[in-house]
């Protein structure tokens, strides 16, 4: 028995499953196995029996910064399944499984009198992922708008590595910088985040600006249509003011090759009208090599494309 015949044995696997059904951007060829575990004990016993047999493994969260090829996956495709999405509240404290989407764990805070991670009122990921890369945006801080992360608020997590062996990390175990973690291969199940107790008075105020944050989403982002988010990280020269400004002074705003255009709306989100995933990662490439050309920065990707 081959080793990806021996992962179809499991119950919560399958064969040839699209990744364009997974992918916020729409994209993809089928990844030979797809694994989705509903328990820690269902992943502990997958892990482990991947460790044995040997197949290539990938981990993918809400598929909300990731771009898959046009011939798919050659390998096993992990993807936790909807009972990871669960939450509770210890004291200041949220408990959020690897699978729970962001967006929800703001209001769910908001209506618990907690304050901080309004930041994560509009991103489409999923905790396990989000922590993995150290996902961000604009927050509030009771005054006024900040830039904040997934690491501001991160008190410690649960994970397992690929022996299928579960790890405990604190604040301390885990380092983080501009949208990366020293996470690597681990596999986040379960997140604690230390949040800013609020009064009722307080709560309104950090209500009002979550509703302000998303407003301002939606007027400067395409958030209806298929992408994967920023595709490139704020490029670390001084006088650049980010990368979406930079493609759009450069005139490739509304660039396209076949379905894949740069959205109109902001220079950083790669947006599929249609087309392929041949066409997006042309259409990436060819902006890194015009921005290149006309003023030496070389744009370093910030989603992943498999």
């Amino acid at each position: 028995m081959s080793a990806f015949q021996s992962l179809l044995a499991l119950p919560f696997a399958r064969a040839n499953e699209p990744l364009s059904r997974h992918t916020t951007i729409k994209v993809g060829g089928p990844t030979r196995v797809w694994v989705e575990p509903n328990s820690f004990d269902e992943l502990e016993y997958f892990l482990r029996l991947n460790a044995q047999v040997g197949a290539p493994l990938y981990v993918l969260g809400a598929g909300s910064n990731i771009v898959p090829a046009a011939d798919g996956y050659e390998g096993v495709m992990l993807h936790l399944g909807p009972r990871f999405a669960y939450h509770r509240f210890e004291e200041n404290r949220m408990v959020a499984g690897g699978a729970m989407i962001l967006p929800k764990l703001t209001s769910l805070a908001n209506k618990q009198n907690l304050g901080n991670f309004e930041w994560a009122c509009g991103i489409p990921g999923s905790v396990g992922g989000s922590l993995w890369g150290n996902a961000g945006a604009r927050g509030f801080n009771g005054e006024g708008f900040e830039s904040r992360d997934s690491a501001a608020d991160f008190y410690g997590c649960v994970a397992y590595n690929r022996k299928g062996e579960r790890v405990e990390l604190g604040r301390s175990d885990v380092e983080f910088a501009y949208r990366k973690s020293s996470l690597g291969e681990l596999i986040v199940v379960e997140a604690t985040f230390a949040l800013k107790p609020l009064t009722d008075e307080q709560t309104l105020r950090h209500k009002g600006a979550i509703r302000d944050l998303l407003e301002k989403r939606r007027n400067s982002q395409p958030v209806s249509a298929a992408s994967a988010g920023c595709i490139w990280k704020n490029p670390s020269v001084e006088g650049c003011a980010g990368a979406g400004a930079l493609i759009e002074q450069l005139g490739l705003k509304s660039a396209s090759i076949g379905g894949a255009q740069i959205s109109a709306i902001h220079g950083n989100f790669l947006v599929n009208q249609g087309g392929t995933a041949a066409d997006v990662r042309a259409l990436a490439s060819h902006i890194e090599a015009q921005v290149k050309a006309q003023t030496g920065i070389e744009l370093e990707r910030e989603a992943r494309f498999l």
